[in-house]
């Protein structure tokens, strides 16, 4: 999909992580970031992911999804699916994103 640039200054097609559930909204999703440029050392808003993590389909490389890099996307915009992730990942990047969220958060 066409990934915006923070600073709103272009995009690049990149992977995501769709994170919102089904019947969310009918037009459209709620993504995590994925990338393949992974630091040595974990940041702490990180999950790591790789092929065995998916159950279906295939990474090139090793990435990360970037729990921290939120947003929204009009359905339409998606380019393709390149697979899915197994629940327990799922549910590792579901309760990093839900500790996000909690009051008075700062890191993991």
């Amino acid at each position: 999909m066409p990934f915006p640039f923070t600073d709103l200054t272009g995009q690049k097609r990149r992977p995501a992580l769709v994170v919102s559930p089904d019947g969310f909204d009918p037009e459209d999703l709620v993504l995590c970031a994925i990338t393949s440029r992974v630091p040595g050392r974990l940041l702490p808003w990180d999950v790591s992911l790789d092929t065995q993590d998916l159950a279906e389909g295939r990474l090139p490389r090793p990435s990360l999804v970037k729990v921290g890099k939120l947003f929204t996307m009009h359905h339409a915009l998606i380019v393709g699916r390149f697979g899915s992730i197994r629940p327990q990942k799922l549910a590792d990047v579901l309760t990093l994103l839900q500790r996000l969220f909690e009051p008075g958060t700062r890191s993991p």
